[in-house]
């Protein structure tokens, strides 16, 4: 007899669940990673990251707000904010574009037809760091961190937003999932988690990712390193994006969170964009390294888990 299984997907899980009370729900495990920050029980500033707790914990937990960076790409730009706008996205707070482009003329803020405004700010200076300064202005805790060229349906955005609540608070949560390695000579590699074998994961990009606000104060802070940080991501123009999975990473020790919808997220970019260039690996790989020099250990933690949103059809023979 042939049984067939259906069951609503709450979440779709590679590796083992943690049973035992107290454990995290996705567990997360260290790859033969160089020196760990866990290793060496490195946790970064806590005391810099619980004041951000406490100073943003009067704001909304349960709406969210777009900060989507836009650099002269008016066609992207407005076909992403028509999509997000048309359809009522129930918890969406508010959309502000982080305006990247200084010698532009910021638009003028505007509404959607469901009430969700669209807050245009310039950015202080052309720097990829801008999209990730806590506005002062933020009414929510979540802040959904994206690109003009990129974004998840609508109708997948609500339940990716709840999935961060109910699993993702103290994780990078999106769509986006990239890998690192590390070689024979100790050398940590960037890469897009090819292998077909791969199940494990150690970055969500924040072009499509939902990130607790206390994670960018922190990457905004006073703490020397976060300096060296962010003067490097402005020296090479690149990778801000692995220098908060490596905040994540050092404040929490858990991995990200991939989360994915019913449909596939939207990426307007063309096939042959940035990261096919040549040298593209290259010099992310190389800021692996140089923050993980910074750092004095790898904060990265490899993750197996994900969450996926439909309905699974599961069959089993049961040889009778």
């Amino acid at each position: 007899m042939f049984v067939i299984f259906s069951m609503i997907v709450a979440f779709i899980v590679i590796g083992t669940l943690c049973s035992e009370v107290g454990e995290n729900l996705f567990p997360t495990g260290l790859s033969s990673r160089q020196v760990t920050c866990a290793s060496k029980n490195r946790r970064g500033r806590q005391d810099i990251w619980n004041e951000a707790k406490t100073k943003y914990s009067h704001l909304a937990d349960d709406k969210f707000t777009i900060a989507m960076l836009t650099y002269r790409r008016p066609k992207e730009l407005n076909h992403t904010l028509t999509v997000l706008l048309e359809e009522k996205i129930p918890s969406l707070h508010e959309i502000v574009v982080v305006w990247g482009d200084l010698e532009a003329e910021l638009p003028m803020n505007l509404e959607s037809k469901h009430g969700v405004p669209v807050r245009f700010r310039m950015s202080l200076k052309d720097s990829l760091n801008e999209k990730l300064r806590p506005d002062p202005d933020f009414k929510t805790q979540a802040i959904l961190l994206t690109d003009e060229d990129v974004y998840y349906h609508p109708k997948d955005l609500e339940f990716v937003f709840q999935t961060w609540r109910k699993f993702g608070r103290d994780r990078l949560t999106g769509a986006l999932a990239h890998c690192s390695d590390i070689d024979v000579q100790g050398n940590y590699n960037y890469n897009f988690c090819s292998r077909k074998e791969r199940n494990d994961y150690s970055m969500i990009l924040t072009n499509l990712c939902f990130s607790h606000i206390s994670f960018m104060d922190y990457y905004w802070s006073n703490d020397t390193t976060m300096a060296k940080i962010r003067d490097y991501v402005d020296e090479v123009f690149n990778c801000e994006d692995i220098a908060l999975n490596y905040v994540q990473g050092l404040l929490t020790g858990q991995g990200p969170l991939l989360v994915n919808g019913r449909e596939r997220y939207v990426n307007l970019n063309p096939p042959k964009g940035v990261s096919t260039k040549p040298g593209h690996l290259e010099a992310r790989s190389k800021c692996l390294n140089d923050f993980a020099k910074m750092f004095k250990c790898m904060p990265l933690v490899d993750e197996t888990a994900y969450i996926q949103k439909g309905v699974v059809t599961v069959g089993l023979d049961l040889g009778v």
